[in-house]
């Protein structure tokens, strides 16, 4: 009695445990098929599956389908799967989800269990309706329902002319009797090592203002031989010049001179890809054969004015005069002396000489330079002298440095404010004459016209006011005085 007790006891706790481990099983399932939404649209052949998102079931993907006229409406839940399973013929279908009863979402059907055996007929088919109750679909989707929804997700199927948010997707068509599914992943899929082919794209050399049309004799087959022509789809780049990168564009426009590179690409209906790309010249109907400028030779300084860095460089004529495009190009060969803008404002950054080119933009190759020349002014000048006040009859040198130390031109002159009272000569000799005061003035002879001034005390030792100089006994006070002007 004890033993019989004992094994009650042992068996009440092992279901005890299973029940235990399936309620577990089943809230986590439950949770899982909560996740997601079927929709299977058989008015207008379309599935349409959401996953819920901050509490709102949201599209995510859209299948072409095959349901049939037996296929029931209203709302299932997802069931038993198979990744084969014997159908009505019998015939064979791949990766196989139980909706209810009889009713499944598969493959289109196989006339063997082998991969390379469904029936093209049928397959052609898809987005209309066709089975026999079942819900068809391309490898791919099948097995995408298979690997991915979990069992219990909700079914729902109804009539409706709207396929749906995502809309109805296009079901590639294939020819033969029989084969494999173009879109079954399995590496050994001979659809796999096959793409879209795009004909007729050529480069081509167009006359000015000549018509064009971008699609105009390009066509295209998908993966599977059929026309994918509509499919096409094209982007167009632009560059006038040949150093210049390509840009994006709405369109290949003739009365504009310069290349377009049209990039031709194909996505089919299962995702294979395929593109070409051709070059399309747009050539003027007159090439420009003569640029002459406003300046060939121009000199700029930096270090003074704003005015003296910059000038405006044109062009003054180009030949022949009736030329297709007369858009000029402007460029500096060295951006670190020079920069030049789109208007023809050059503008001094640098000492140095740099060349502006000037070309035309039809393609010639036409083009006239300016040499500019750019010059570092003197910043600032002072001056230095042996003393404020110089004996009649006797000279000083004054001495004169200049700022920066890379000034292009240093030199400088020298005037006298009254020649009776002191002279000076071209190296800064100052020479007294008479009693008095003079101002000698140093300027800078580039563009920039700094200057300074020095004021002198010309005195006469033997004259009875020689104490007017402020020395005394013939001697002046050493040092120097400097005025900046």
């Amino acid at each position: 009695m004890k033993q019989m007790m004992k094994r009650i006891c042992r068996l009440v706790c092992v279901l005890a445990l299973f029940v235990t481990i399936g309620a577990l099983y089943s809230g986590t399932d439950a949770h899982a098929a909560s996740t997601y939404k079927i929709k299977v649209n058989k008015k207008a052949c379309t599935v349409t599956i959401y996953k819920l998102t901050d509490g709102k079931y949201n599209p995510i993907k859209a299948m072409v389908c095959s349901p049939g006229y037996a296929t029931p409406t209203g709302t299932f839940h997802l069931g038993q799967k198979m990744i084969w399973h014997v159908l009505d013929g019998p015939t064979y279908g791949q990766y196989c989800t139980r909706i209810t009863g009889s009713i499944l979402f598969h493959s289109v059907w196989y006339h063997e269990q082998k991969k390379n055996t469904q029936s093209y007929t049928q397959y052609n088919k898809l987005g209309t309706l066709a089975s026999h109750g079942c819900v068809r679909l391309t490898v791919a989707d099948a097995k995408w329902i298979h690997d991915k929804m979990p069992s219990g997700t909700p079914v729902v199927i109804y009539n409706s002319d709207n396929p749906g948010p995502l809309g109805k997707p296009s079901a590639i068509k294939v020819s033969g009797y029989q084969g494999w599914d173009p879109t079954d992943p399995d590496p050994s899929n001979p659809y796999k090592k096959k793409n879209p082919v795009i004909s007729g794209v050529k480069n081509q050399t167009l006359e000015y203002g000549s018509a064009f049309k971008v699609k105009k004799g390009v066509t295209a087959k998908n993966t599977t031989g059929f026309s994918a022509t509509k499919l096409i789809k094209t982007k167009i780049y632009y560059k006038g010049e040949e150093d210049t990168e390509y840009k994006k564009v709405k369109k290949v426009d003739t009365m504009k001179v310069g290349k377009y590179k049209v990039v031709y690409s194909v996505k089919d209906e299962i995702g294979h890809k395929a593109s070409k790309t051709a070059v399309i010249k747009i050539k003027p109907a007159k090439y420009v054969k003569k640029i002459k400028l406003s300046d060939t030779k121009k000199t700029l300084y930096i270090g003074g004015k704003a005015s003296l860095a910059k000038f405006t460089l044109s062009a003054t004529s180009i030949t022949p005069t009736n030329a297709s495009v007369k858009t000029l190009a402007y460029s500096s060969a060295k951006t670190g002396i020079v920069t030049v803008t789109n208007a023809g404002v050059v503008k001094a950054v640098g000492v140095g000489k740099a060349y502006v080119k000037v070309k035309a933009t039809d393609g010639s190759g036409v083009y006239s330079r300016c040499l500019v020349t750019v010059e570092q002014l003197a910043t600032e000048i002072s001056v230095t002298a042996p003393s404020q006040s110089l004996e009649v009859g006797r000279a000083m040198q004054l001495k004169v440095a200049i700022v920066p130390d890379n000034a292009t031109n240093k030199t400088v002159t020298y005037t006298s404010s009254n020649e009776t009272v002191a002279t000076v000569n071209e190296y800064g000799s100052v020479t007294a004459i008479s009693p008095g005061t003079v101002t000698i003035t140093v300027k800078s002879t580039d563009p920039g016209k700094k200057k300074v001034k020095i004021k002198l005390t010309i005195y006469d030792p033997s004259a009875s006011d020689a104490a007017s100089g402020g020395a005394t006994g013939g001697e002046a006070a050493s040092g120097s005085a400097v005025s900046v002007s």
